[in-house]
């Protein structure tokens, strides 16, 4: 049975990419990449208070609605978000705003802030907007949402809610995997900070990957799986179980 490395933060969606793949008679495994310090809850409650400052809300990873979670303080969102224009990427994304924020969100079908940008420029179409939008956002954030949207005429108000860092057992559990010199089938890379840390432990440790498989979700993180030298076999378009089983199992 193939191995399939799955190179991710911890997440609730792990028991659907597990069933996927068992079905397709590929055997899963998961290794935590990244970690997450959260920072700034103070200034996002004060933003989270001031609605009427605002457009709407945009989330681009779980991190950033626990954070909004949190600097909530069990209190609940208030309502006045609700009337305006909330967005996100992914499914799983959606499904936690609805439940953690009881917030309805567009764009999770986007697949990426790129992408994103693009909904929002046509969803947008014809409104007046004048507020800038709330963007709870990482330390690793790219460049690529603000960028879009202020072509597009559309401003961002940034707040930095969390750091990510390596998981503390990454490196053992990379050298547990190809310290045997047998590499796994496949390696599945979930975001761009998640191979750059790999490849400083592979490099560290001189360990070879041999004919693994390597297999990137979404094009920011193929681009840098091929910056530190590693041919990407396949690609998929979104981060969800159905697409990476798809980019598999592709012909």
């Amino acid at each position: 049975m193939a191995r399939v490395v799955i190179l991710k933060a911890e997440s609730d969606n792990s028991e659907a990419y597990a069933g996927l793949l068992q079905k397709q008679g590929l055997e899963p495994i998961f290794v935590p990449t990244l970690d997450f310090s959260f920072k700034n809850l103070e200034v996002l409650r004060d933003q989270l208070l001031s609605p009427y400052k605002y457009s709407g809300l945009i989330f681009t990873s779980p991190r950033s609605i626990t954070a909004v979670r949190d600097a909530l303080k069990g209190q609940k969102l208030k309502d006045d978000w609700k009337t305006l224009a909330n967005y996100c990427v992914g499914e799983t994304s959606y499904d936690l705003i609805l439940r953690s924020l009881d917030l309805d969100t567009k764009g999770q079908h986007s697949g990426n802030a790129s992408n994103l940008a693009d909904f929002m420029k046509t969803d947008l179409y014809n409104k007046t907007v004048t507020m800038p939008f709330l963007f709870p956002c990482g330390n690793l954030k790219q460049d690529v949402l603000q960028n879009k949207l202020s072509e597009y005429g559309y401003s961002l108000d940034s707040v930095e809610v969390y750091e990510t860092v390596p998981h503390r057992d990454l490196e053992r559990h990379l050298l547990e995997l190809f310290g045997d010199g047998s590499p796994p089938e496949y390696l599945l890379f979930f975001s761009p900070s998640g191979i750059n840390y790999c490849a400083s432990i592979f490099e560290r440790h001189k360990l070879k990957l041999g004919s693994c498989r390597i297999v990137a979700i979404g094009p920011s993180t193929k681009k840098a799986i091929e910056n530190k030298g590693y041919p990407v076999y396949r690609t998929a378009e979104k981060p969800t179980p159905e697409f990476v089983v798809s980019a598999l199992l592709e012909t």
